[in-house]
């Protein structure tokens, strides 16, 4: 969703956003209801009515495209930025491999397509970090070997995914391939569309209900804001620098320990210190217990991510990643004013509110 307010001003080309629907109509609909997330009842840029939508299924051959759109991407499209995935833990491999690795395949038969009339510039995957699996040790970006065991089925397939985009790189598809961690809020304002991963403990937390964390307090919490990753993608996707391979957008060396994440929380929250202790199956929280089980494996990982290639590539265009205590209260300011996510507030209703601020200050 924030990568579409990064595309419609990156340059001047227009957008064709492959949405899951009925139809085109229905597709149209659906990206209109997200520019409303994005803008509110404000009109949106003027730059978004080179934004355009076709119905697809990442889950079908072809995408799921009609002729038309089909022609149509195929006579317009120069870059393609794959970032739809399923991302429900918990969800059966089965059902998790037609969505991350068969869509995968999926979108890579449409780049062959592109590439072999002379137009495709760029194919950008955004995968995860968190394919390394349960490695203990720092993960480079340009070892892709390194296996740990997977979490979940989200990592397994999103593993899975990456091997097929590798062996496109192979065969010379002008492939990328982008790793986030966890991403968490805007670090300007705090805005982001989806609570989870980091936010149910610290929901938790504000609400009196967890005293004791299931934590390696050693552990890693690699998280970054999500106005960063938006950035990098869309960088990636439109400079016309020469690049290859993957690239970790992650806090690398600026990621914290669970142990410092609680300091940060208690503070902001102004709640008393839990106990951490070694992760259990559940959490005695109310209303989080299936999202602890989880969510829990992701604070106790050992896994560094150097992110060295994406911080001299980024660099050179200004885009840098901030440390999460640098933004850590505006995620929880936002957090409050959304109740946790029971209240929308529109990305931008949180940047005139911040950009006010400014002024006054």
């Amino acid at each position: 969703m924030e990568f579409l307010a990064r595309a419609v001003h990156a340059d001047d080309a227009d957008v064709i956003c492959v949405i899951r629907a009925d139809d085109d109509a229905h597709a149209a609909r659906r990206l209109t209801a997200t520019l409303t997330t994005l803008y509110g009842d404000e009109d949106p840029p003027t730059a978004a009515t080179r934004l355009s939508a076709v119905a697809g299924d990442l889950q079908s051959p072809g995408l799921g495209l009609s002729d038309d759109a089909v022609a149509l991407v195929l006579e317009r499209v120069t870059r393609i930025v794959h970032s739809a995935a399923t991302i429900t833990f918990d969800l059966p491999l089965d059902e998790a491999r037609a969505v991350n690795t068969a869509g995968t395949a999926h979108v890579l038969h449409i780049a062959r397509q592109l590439h072999d009339r002379g137009r495709l510039e760029r194919h950008v995957h955004v995968s995860t970090a968190y394919v390394a699996g349960r490695h203990v040790g720092t993960v480079t970006e340009d070892d892709h070997t390194i296996c740990g065991p997977p979490r979940n089925t989200y990592e397994q397939t999103k593993r899975e995914a990456e091997t097929l985009v590798r062996a496109a790189m192979d065969d010379g598809l002008p492939s990328i391939i982008v790793r986030p961690s966890i991403v968490v809020g805007d670090s300007r304002t705090g805005w982001t569309p989806a609570f989870n991963v980091l936010y149910w403990p610290l929901q938790a937390l504000s609400r009196g209900l967890m005293d004791t964390v299931p934590a390696d307090p050693e552990g890693l919490v690699d998280v970054v804001p999500v106005d960063y990753v938006a950035d990098a993608i869309a960088h990636f996707a439109t400079t016309t620098e020469a690049l290859s391979g993957a690239y970790h957008l992650t806090a690398g060396a600026q990621a914290p320990k669970v142990d410092e994440l609680m300091d940060l929380a208690c503070a902001a929250l102004d709640a008393p210190r839990p106990r951490v202790e070694p992760p259990l199956a559940h959490v005695d929280a109310d209303g989080v217990e299936h999202e602890a089980s989880v969510f829990v494996p992701y604070f106790d990982v050992l896994s560094g991510f150097d992110d060295a290639r994406a911080r001299a590539v980024l660099g050179r265009a200004g885009i840098t990643c901030p440390p999460l205590r640098d933004y850590f209260e505006q995620l929880i300011a936002y957090a409050r004013a959304a109740r946790w996510g029971k209240a929308g507030v529109p990305r931008s209703s949180r940047l005139q509110e911040i950009e006010l601020i400014g002024r006054q200050r």
